[in-house]
């Protein structure tokens, strides 16, 4: 006779992490939304919690912090900037010119696709677990840049190094400049990547 015991158990399995990842995804939801209306540190875990409607208990154990629900946000903000699909493209791109303008338009697409969040935490980067998040972006955007540069040996600046010409990237692209341009001077996001994309052209190549 047929053990049914093992598929059972797959399909509770299964319904189980649905019902998980369902859960994750509201709580981001939620906590994006409060993030946006009320900042970081206006946001309270038990308004999360109502606003997705689990127990504070259930936020704690699916994110653990408020900072970790950030760090989702941000994660989720990458894919729907299309990481994949830019890297190739950027990579792709032969042309020194034509591959700084490619990367000036990842740059505004990543940036964009989750402004009301990025505008939410830039209050609170003293949190720790924020620091921590954004020293791990740099960390990431650096060694992006470093392999952008290295696409570009031979088409650099005469007298430029490598390291100064990431260095450079680095400022340029950062995320309070963004903020600056769009909050700060009220530029369209057309105008910061037009911008962005002839600074760079200007500060790297020959």
């Amino acid at each position: 006779m047929a053990d049914r015991t093992e598929p059972r158990r797959r399909y509770r399995s299964a319904l189980r992490a649905e019902r998980a990842a369902d859960t994750r995804r509201r709580i981001a939801r939620a906590a994006g939304e409060l993030f946006a209306a009320h900042g970081f540190a206006g946001t309270t875990v038990a308004g999360i919690a109502g606003r997705a409607g689990v127990s504070e208990a259930t936020v704690y154990a699916t994110f653990g912090t408020k900072g970790a629900i950030v760090g989702a946000l941000l994660s989720e903000m990458e894919q729907q900037a299309d990481v994949a699909g830019w890297s190739a493209r950027i990579d792709g791109e032969p042309d020194p010119r034509r591959k700084l303008r490619a990367f000036a338009q990842w740059t505004r697409a990543l940036f964009s696709s989750s402004k009301a969040t990025i505008r939410a935490v830039s209050d609170a980067l003293t949190d720790p677990a924020l620091i921590e998040l954004g020293q791990e972006g740099d960390r990431r955007r650096r060694e992006g840049l470093r392999e952008l540069v290295a696409s570009l040996a031979g088409a650099l600046k005469p007298g430029l190094s490598r390291r100064e010409a990431v260095d450079r990237a680095w400022m340029l692209t950062g995320l309070e400049l963004y903020l600056a341009a769009t909050d700060g001077c009220g530029w369209s996001d057309d105008h910061y990547e037009r911008w962005l994309a002839a600074t760079l052209v200007e500060q790297l190549l020959r």
